[in-house]
C-alpha cells in the first residue's frame, strides 16, 4: 500500500529521458534502444572498446597491472548516460541507481564469454562527509539493486576515510597515490569470486585498488560491474 501511494504520488520516472515509466521496466523502451552502448570488440580486462585489429587488452592494461579479472561495463560515459549518472550523484535522484542496476546485470547475465558465479558483491564506499551531503552512496544503492537481480549478497568490505583529495579533481599519476590515502580494508574474510561495483570508470585507479585489498581480504578473484566507462580518459592516459 506504501508503494502504491509513493508511486502515485511521486512516479518512478526513465533516468535517461525523465519520462514517466508505464511499465516494470526502470528504463523507458526508447531509450533502451537508444543509449550509448559499450559495443564491438572491446578490452578484456577493463571493457574500454579496441580496433578489431588489436590484442584482447588495451595498452593502459598491458602498462599497469590490473588486480581484476574482467569488467561488465554495458555504457559509454556520454549523451544521455552522463547526465543521468551527474543527476544521481549530485541532483538528488537515488532512484535512477535502479535502471543503473538493470543495464548492469543484463551485461552480466549476457556476456558469454565470462559466465561466472559471484560469492558476493560489494561496492567502493564514499566517504562519510559526502555521504552526509548527498545522503547516499550511489554505487551502494546500485550494488543492492544488483544483488536482488542477480540473488548474490551484497555486503560492506572497505571503507574510505576523509584523508585525500576527490580522484576527479586529479592527474592519473596522482589518482594512483591518492587511492592508498582513501580506501582501506576492514575486518572482512573473503573467498571466490566477489563482484565490486562502481559508477564511473575513468582511468581505474579506484577499481584497481579496491580490488587489489578485496584480493588481500580472501577474494580468489575480482570482477568489476561499473555503469558506465569514459572512453576518452583511457585513450588520452
Amino acid at each position: 500500500m506504501k508503494n502504491k501511494l509513493l508511486n502515485f504520488l511521486f512516479p518512478p520516472r526513465c533516468p535517461f529521458c525523465r519520462c514517466i515509466l508505464k511499465d516494470a521496466l526502470p528504463v523507458c523502451r526508447a531509450c533502451l534502444s537508444l543509449l550509448p552502448y559499450v559495443s564491438g570488440k572491446t578490452c578484456d580486462r577493463c571493457g574500454v572498446p579496441i580496433p578489431e585489429y588489436s590484442h584482447h587488452v588495451c595498452a593502459d592494461c598491458k602498462i599497469i597491472r590490473k588486480n581484476f579479472t574482467h569488467s561488465f561495463v554495458p555504457l559509454r560515459y556520454a549523451d544521455k548516460v552522463q547526465k543521468a549518472i551527474v543527476h544521481l550523484k549530485y541532483y538528488s535522484h537515488p532512484s535512477y541507481s535502479k535502471g543503473f542496476a538493470f543495464l548492469m546485470a543484463d551485461k552480466i547475465l549476457n556476456d558469454g564469454e565470462n559466465d561466472v558465479n559471484f560469492d558476493y558483491i560489494t561496492y567502493v564506499p564514499q566517504n562519510s562527509l559526502t555521504f552526509l551531503r548527498r545522503g547516499y552512496n550511489q554505487s551502494e544503492l546500485i550494488a543492492k539493486h544488483l544483488s536482488e537481480l542477480l540473488k548474490v549478497e551484497c555486503i560492506p568490505t572497505l571503507i574510505r576515510t576523509n584523508a585525500g583529495k576527490r580522484q576527479a579533481t586529479l592527474t592519473k599519476k596522482l589518482r594512483l597515490a591518492n587511492v592508498k590515502k582513501c580506501y582501506f580494508k576492514t575486518d572482512a574474510k573473503l573467498s571466490g569470486n566477489v563482484l565490486l561495483v562502481d559508477d564511473v570508470y575513468t582511468t581505474g585507479a579506484t577499481s584497481n585498488y579496491c580490488a587489489k585489498l578485496l584480493k588481500q581480504m580472501g577474494a580468489k578473484n575480482v570482477y568489476l560491474a561499473i555503469s558506465a566507462i569514459r572512453c576518452e580518459d583511457i585513450y588520452e592516459n
